[in-house]
C-alpha cells in the first residue's frame, strides 16, 4: 500500500474544499481504514463548499 493517498480538505475559512495528497493515516490496534472507491457529494457537503 502507498503511504499517500487523496484527501478532500477544507484547510481555509472560505469557499471550497480542497482535493490534496495526505500521508496515509496511521492505524492503530482497534482502528479500520477502509479504502473509498467512489462516493458522492450530499447537501451538506455543498453547504460546506460554499
Amino acid at each position: 500500500m502507498s503511504n499517500m493517498m487523496k484527501a478532500l480538505v477544507k484547510a481555509k475559512a472560505e469557499p471550497g474544499i480542497w482535493m490534496e495528497q495526505v500521508p496515509v493515516p496511521e492505524i492503530g490496534p482497534n482502528d479500520v481504514l477502509i479504502k473509498i472507491k467512489k462516493t458522492a457529494i450530499c447537501g451538506t457537503d455543498v453547504h460546506i463548499y460554499n
